[in-house]
């Protein structure tokens, strides 16, 4: 059974909500309201990690003689053009080893192993990677050689593949770390 007293002390548990809850509305309504001249203090604050639009900001007076100082806007879309000459280059790298062909061998030649550089699709895949794309095997080597010993020899020529694309890929990675330092004023 519901009592007279419950019905009571319910609304009024409701009442006192509702109250609090307007009163905290009309404390913070100044924050979403227009402003009140009576409350509108004057005051100029300047930041210190501001940016000049077209330049640098201007040098603090107590720095050293010669201190660069912070860079703006220009410097900033500069840095950008940078970035995305690098990133072309490097895709452009990425291609051409994507279309080198790199043989790995084993068992004296009588295995090759053509090895393909796969370049990294990123953000899926972050990594470039290797892919044997073709095996040749003289068949007068495969009809005297035992299983074992083919499978020792295949991953041989496997393994001299992927280290001579691995060797290819860092000689053409240095010339696009040689740009960079370039680019970026020894930075790199």
């Amino acid at each position: 059974l519901v009592t007279r007293e419950y019905i009571l002390t319910q609304t009024t548990t409701m009442k006192t909500a509702t109250i609090a809850t307007l009163l905290l509305t009309a404390s913070s309504a100044t924050a979403f309201s227009t402003t009140r001249i009576s409350n509108v203090v004057a005051t100029h604050q300047s930041s210190s990690t501001s940016l000049n639009l077209f330049g640098s900001k201007p040098k603090d007076p107590n720095a050293p003689e010669g201190a660069p100082g912070q860079p703006g806007m220009m410097d900033q879309l500069a840095m950008f053009k940078k970035a995305q000459e690098i990133a072309s280059k490097k895709k452009k790298i990425d291609d051409e080893l994507a279309n080198e062909t790199i043989t790995g061998s084993a068992a004296d030649g009588n295995i090759e192993i053509t090895v393909k550089y796969i370049p990294p699709q990123l953000p899926t895949n972050p990594t470039p990677g290797y892919e044997a794309a073709e095996v040749n095997i003289n068949e007068e080597y495969l009809e005297g050689v035992s299983s074992e010993d083919l499978s020792v020899a295949l991953v041989e020529a496997i393994r001299d593949g992927e280290a001579k694309a691995t060797a290819r890929v860092g000689e053409k990675y240095k010339e696009l770390e040689e740009d960079m330092k370039g680019i970026m004023g020894g930075l790199a």
